[in-house]
């Protein structure tokens, strides 16, 4: 068969040694510290043309906050505990992908859904570190 850019097929969440059968996985790569500088401070009584005006922001963001976060549906009767670390890895067909190789991560919340004639469903979502 074909390799398909937009399939998933053969996509693989592992956190530490146990490995999730996942149905969503949503990576973000976002840098912390990119526009996060300034404020818009602009008002009504500015002209039409005016320069947009900013001041330095007033409160410092999390140290902890890396930018990266990794989302996931996986199926499954347990909860991921909150605030559990660990490694992460994520493959697809056995390809590593690019900064989600045995990283360090955080699980910040954990979600199991029930419901009538459905399989038992976790998301949890975790703060990835940067190395």
């Amino acid at each position: 068969m074909a390799d398909t850019p937009h399939d998933g097929t053969g996509t693989v969440l592992r956190l530490g040694a146990t490995q999730y059968t996942v149905t969503n996985i949503v990576i973000q790569y976002t840098d912390p510290n990119a526009d996060a500088e300034k404020i818009d401070v602009s008002h009504l009584g500015l002209t039409t043309g005016a320069s947009i005006m900013t001041q330095d922001k007033p409160l410092q963001g999390s140290t902890k906050d890396t930018g990266r976060t990794v989302q996931f549906d996986y199926l499954g009767k347990a909860p991921i505990a909150d605030a559990s670390t660990g490694t992460c890895s994520i493959t697809i067909g056995g390809t590593a992908i690019p900064g989600f190789s045995s990283l360090p991560f955080t699980v910040n919340a954990c979600t199991l859904t029930l419901a009538t004639n459905d399989a038992i469903k976790g998301q949890a979502t975790l703060r990835v570190a940067r190395v």
